[in-house]
């Protein structure tokens, strides 16, 4: 089978990764990939994730037999609806379905009406309404765009969310989102996430992964995606991925069977785990970033059938999932400055240093030597060697791209032992302003 992934960040990496070990997989390719994908599969550099419609023609030209997106952009921008005409298989949601996670008054909406866990808040379309809400509000209060690209904030003075409040409803809403503002509670407590493979009728969920998303020790400082996560063994971690597919992910998704969403492909869910228990503050319709680097790595069972059972509305026919004993710690590697101002194309160092079992999923990389895709019509002996021995550079040093440069992840029988070996070799890898956290997996999910 001929797959491609779409994506760029350490998702894809592991996404790749773990597909490059199917023995269903007989090509794999990757568009636009990084550094640590191109080590793995040929990358596709003139495709585009969100341009849908090249993306199908492309995958239609090239025999595509699968199209993975690691992210959502893709799905949202109508990738499912550009291919499936195709008849090219691809795992993901309609871009109706993906407004679970592109709008989030919409989603708010949906919580509240088929009254799962979330926040207390409302979603609001109207300014004045809005701002009569906020002046009840108890402090401090959350306030959200309706796309979360459009940004979020906490705030303890009322005064400073108001102006906050008026600057959401000013700014001109994103593609594909509305001019609404989400208020609601701040929830305090740890930051879990749960991803589950579904066809609209059954859920195979993943791992509980705790996910760190701010940028200093004791989850302080500025808001920081991609800092650290980890999964754990004990018996609250199973519990608590039983109570969140039957109490959170099953009612979600016949919650979205009777509002005539058809959905298939992963469904994740955002949570604060408070002393009345998880609540939700967000749906997607991807893997997280961080998650993929954490669970992938314990999934003993090839990735491959369970995407072919999910397109197909076969996941009731499948085993439950075999998960490695061990857990699993996850820590970002980020430039100084990061997330805001931070140099790039700095080399990266150490990567070959590194202990039995580790492994680092590139985030934002570039590797000169990397694989490179020829399409059939272009290829001939030399070209097919381009794609196979990469593009000829001379030079072997990969790069930093970003701010979020690379994730190690390594595994132990304790959440402690996986911890003290990713801190162990993070420590090996250096680049400029290089920066990771400590606390990373010091307490499960607390």
């Amino acid at each position: 089978m001929k797959v491609l992934v779409l994506g760029k960040d350490g998702r894809t990496h592991a996404l790749v990764w773990k597909l490059f070990n199917s023995p269903q997989v007989s090509e794999l390719l990757c568009a636009p990939g990084n550094g640590g994908a191109a080590q793995l599969a040929p990358l596709i550099d003139e495709l585009e994730p969100t341009d849908t419609a090249s993306i199908a023609q492309w995958a239609f030209t090239e025999q595509i037999d699968l199209i993975i997106s690691a992210g959502s952009k893709p799905l949202c921008a109508g990738l499912v609806d550009e291919v499936v005409a195709m008849h090219i298989g691809v795992c993901g949601s309609s871009q109706r379905s993906t407004r679970i996670e592109q709008s989030r008054c919409y989603a708010k909406d949906f919580l509240l009406r088929y009254e799962l866990p979330t926040a207390r808040g409302r979603p609001f379309d109207n300014v004045a309404t809005a701002e009569k809400y906020l002046a009840a509000h108890s402090l401090p209060v959350v306030l959200k765009a309706d796309h979360p690209a459009a940004g979020e904030g906490i705030y303890h003075d009322r005064y400073a969310a108001l102006e906050a409040l008026h600057q959401l409803f000013a700014a001109c809403p994103l593609e594909g989102s509305n001019n609404g503002v989400v208020i609601e509670e701040c929830l305090s407590g740890a930051r879990v996430i749960l991803s589950a493979f579904t066809d609209g009728r059954t859920a195979l969920p993943l791992l509980p992964t705790r996910l760190y998303d701010r940028l200093d020790e004791n989850d302080q400082g500025a808001a920081a995606p991609g800092m650290g996560a980890h999964t754990g063994t004990s018996t609250y971690a199973r519990k608590l991925t039983d109570f969140l597919r039957q109490r959170l992910i099953i009612p979600i998704v016949n919650s979205l069977a009777r509002e005539n969403l058809p959905y298939w492909g992963v469904l994740g869910i955002d949570c604060i785990i408070t002393e009345h228990g998880p609540r939700i503050t967000a749906l997607r319709c991807s893997l997280r970033d961080m998650e993929a680097q954490v669970v992938l790595p314990r999934l003993e069972d090839d990735l491959l059938p369970i995407i072919q059972a999910t397109i197909t509305q076969r996941l009731d026919q499948l085993p439950p999932l075999c998960w490695r004993e061990e857990a699993s710690v996850g820590i970002g590697l980020v430039a100084q400055g990061y997330p805001h101002h931070f140099a790039v194309g700095g080399p990266i160092t150490g990567l070959t240093d590194l202990d039995e079992g580790i492994l680092v999923f590139h985030d934002q990389t570039h590797n000169p030597d990397g694989l490179r895709y020829t399409p059939m019509d272009r290829r001939s002996s030399s070209s097919l060697l381009t794609m196979i021995m990469g593009g000829g550079s001379t030079s072997s040093a990969i790069t930093t791209t970003g701010g979020h440069v690379l994730t190690v992840v390594a595994m132990g029988a304790t959440l402690n032992g996986a911890r003290g070996r990713a801190l162990l070799n993070a420590e090996r890898i250096n680049f400029p302003g290089r920066y990771y956290r400590g606390d990373i997996g010091r307490r499960e999910f607390a």
